[in-house]
């Protein structure tokens, strides 16, 4: 009976060990920390060019040029008085908040990644009473020397079923 369970606690551990030296020589453990990070950082570049407060646009705004980078992060540079000035004079604040989100395409050679976001942004302008939109976007990442950054995003239409 005891060499049996000798035996079998061989076998067992053996089994055990040839897992673990595949695990860590496996590619797409690799491949999904990377998703899970383009998922998080994603997510974060998505709720930062959504939220913005009028009595801290200057922060929110150097948020913005942090998030991205290309062409996008020339949009939000170039833009950056003109979106200040309107923030201001609105008196807006917008605070994003991700109800779900999926990483939908990633190349991790070339650096490349797409991600969907649901939010919720409770917006409140002078004289108006806060309220919820509800939107879905869609991004595109790129991972730079500071990592990955957003260089595009836009509003993904909604069909009801059937239409």
């Amino acid at each position: 009976m005891a060499i049996a369970l000798v035996v079998a606690a061989a076998g067992f551990a053996g089994w055990y060990g040839v897992a673990w030296v595949r695990a860590e020589n496996d590619d797409s453990l690799a491949y999904s920390q990377t998703r899970d990070e383009v998922n998080r950082v994603g997510q974060v570049a998505i709720v930062t060019m959504n939220t913005l407060d009028y009595k801290t646009v200057d922060q929110g705004l150097a948020d913005w040029e942090t998030a991205t980078t290309g062409a996008l992060h020339d949009e939000v540079v170039k833009g950056k008085k003109d979106s200040r000035d309107a923030i201001v004079a609105a008196e807006s604040v917008t605070k994003a908040t991700v109800l779900s989100s999926a990483v939908s395409e990633l190349d991790d050679r070339a650096g490349q990644a797409s991600i969907l976001v649901a939010l919720k942004v409770n917006v409140t302008v002078k004289g108006q009473e806060p309220a919820d939109k509800f939107m879905r976007l869609a991004g595109k990442l790129q991972r730079t020397e500071d990592g990955w950054k957003l260089y595009e995003i836009g509003q993904v239409p909604y069909l009801q079923p059937g239409q």
